[in-house]
C-alpha cells in the first residue's frame, strides 16, 4: 500500500505522465486517486505506475 503524497509516473494509458496519489479508493483491487502534474485526476491501479524515489533535499 502507497502513501498519500507519494509521487509517481505512469505506465500504462497516460505513460510517462509523473503525479501524486491523493487518496486511496474503497476498492479490494487497490485502486488510487491519482492527481497527474498535467491536471487530471484519475483512479489507477498499482500496476499503472511507478513510484519516483525522491532524493533527501526533496524530502526535507
Amino acid at each position: 500500500m502507497f502513501e498519500k503524497g507519494t509521487r509517481l509516473i505512469m505506465t500504462k494509458g497516460y505513460k510517462g505522465e509523473r503525479g501524486v496519489i491523493v487518496d486511496k479508493t474503497d476498492s479490494p483491487y487497490g485502486f488510487y486517486i491519482v492527481k497527474l502534474d498535467n491536471g487530471i485526476q484519475l483512479a489507477a491501479g498499482p500496476t499503472s505506475f511507478e513510484v519516483v524515489k525522491t532524493s533527501s533535499s526533496e524530502t526535507s
